[in-house]
Order: structure tokens, then sequence, then C-alpha cells
């Protein structure tokens, strides 16, 4: 594992939080996650990785911009302004379901598959639980197109009630058939929400 995770924080510091720069003071957290802008420095990134303790930096890049402090940085996710929430959402996996058996590690590890990520998502509503899993599942599989060579991707399923074994074996499924399950990394989460008669798939991915 080239990220040495300190096992000893796993219970005792959240599992990733979103920092904003210029602070004097920085709550620890395993990954720490900061919005990719020219307030950023190389310096001020390396202060928050101290000052946080976190094991690895991740960037929540929301432009086409290039900056030259990234290469500092273990990985760089690219989502739209409105979806930063969402991918910490899916990041903190301490508040996803246990029945995956997914852990902070697991996530770690993800971001020793590249440097550039992607994130996509795609959600379904109606009353049939299984027809909004198949719509959801297929939608994104069409933004997963661009990803059947990742080296790993982690996924994550949001519903109301826990999911039956059937319905993840289906979304598990249909992504390892596209991402060549045998070649990538894939993890997989899963986490409840109070939106009723809807269900959602997000997924960050490594780019080629």
């Amino acid at each position: 594992m080239k990220y040495q995770l300190d096992k000893s924080k796993i219970d005792d510091i959240p599992c990733v939080a979103l920092y904003r720069p210029n602070k004097d003071h920085y709550s620890p957290s395993v990954i720490a996650c900061f919005i990719v802008s020219d307030d950023w420095g190389k310096q001020a990134l390396l202060e928050l990785k101290e000052k946080a303790e976190a094991d690895i930096l991740v960037g929540l890049q929301t432009d086409d911009h290039k900056y030259e402090s990234l290469d500092i940085v273990e990985g760089v996710i690219r989502c739209q302004p409105d979806e930063v929430n969402d991918v910490i959402e899916l990041l903190d996996v301490r508040s996803a379901s246990t029945m995956i058996g997914i852990d902070v590690a697991d996530v770690i590890s993800l971001f020793e598959c590249g440097n550039s990520f992607q994130f996509v998502q795609a959600s379904a509503t109606g009353e049939s639980e299984f027809h909004m899993i198949k719509t959801a599942t297929y939608k994104l599989i069409g933004l997963l197109t661009n990803a059947h060579n990742t080296k790993g991707a982690l996924v994550g399923m949001q519903s109301v009630q826990s999911l039956p074994l059937e319905s993840m074996t289906y979304v598990t499924e249909a992504v390892e058939e596209l991402l060549y399950g045998d070649k990538a990394s894939i993890y997989y989460s899963s986490s409840s929400t109070d939106e009723l008669n809807t269900f959602g798939l997000k997924a960050i991915y490594a780019e080629e």
C-alpha cells in the first residue's frame, strides 16, 4: 500500500473533511479534501496536510484550469461545482452501510490507481424499487463508458432502506462487466437517503 494509513486514527477522527484556505486551525481527518484554486499554493497544502494530520490530500477540481501545486496531492477528482458535497458523501465510507465491508483503507487504496479521477452520478425515481435500480444503473453505465479501461473505481448506492443482496448484485455485475472487473480495483458502498421513491448511484473512477 503506497499511502501508509495510521490505523490508530481510523476510529478517532472523521474519515473525510472539506477544508477552506487561510484558516488558523484545521480539525483532523484521514482524507483532507480541498477545492482546487489559486488560493491553495504548494506551501498551504503542505501545511493543511500537517495540521489536519491527514494521510492523503485530495483536490476537487470544478474548472478546467491547470494548477502547478497539484503534483503534491494524492488525487484530483473532477466534478461540477454543485457536486462537491456529493463527492464528500461518497468518500465518507464510515457513514455508509457496513454490509459491503468497505473502509477508509479501501478509499485510500483507490488513489493508488492514478492521480486524476472523474466523478459521475445518476438517479431514478418511481414506485418500483427494481425499476429504479435498473434505470439508475443504465444511466450510470452510460456515464462510465469512457472509463471502461480504468484501473480503479468507487461506486456508491443510495436508497431509502437497505438494499437486498439481489439489487446490489445487479448493480455490481453491470459495473464490472463494463469496467472489466478482473483488471480494475472496484470498491462499493451503500448509504441511506431521506428522499422517498429515489435510488441514486455515485461513482469516482481513475482516468487514463
